[in-house]
């Protein structure tokens, strides 16, 4: 048998520059959000506060924790055969 490689970070989050993607996502969401109601310059001074207890409470949790808990309460879904995050029972 050959051996096989395995990289070593397969499950991490991507990144852009130097943020994970689930920071520039609350970012982001800031930002539309200000640009929205017309108040970018307060939106994005709160955005940097909310990334950056986002970021100290995101080390202590497992990886890709946006993606779960967008799950979770139903924002996103997994795949077509369960549509609904919502639903904590499979009955089939």
């Amino acid at each position: 048998m050959k051996a096989v490689r395995m990289p070593n970070h397969v499950d991490d989050t991507q990144q852009i520059l130097f943020w994970d993607v689930e920071e520039v996502a609350v970012a982001a969401m800031f930002f539309i959000i200000g640009y929205i109601m017309r108040e970018l310059t307060i939106c994005m001074v709160l955005s940097i506060g909310v990334v950056y207890v986002f970021s100290g409470w995101k080390n202590n949790q497992l990886n890709g924790v946006l993606h779960h808990m967008s799950y979770t309460f139903g924002w996103y879904r997994l795949n077509d055969v369960f549509k609904n995050g919502n639903i904590k029972e499979w009955i089939s």
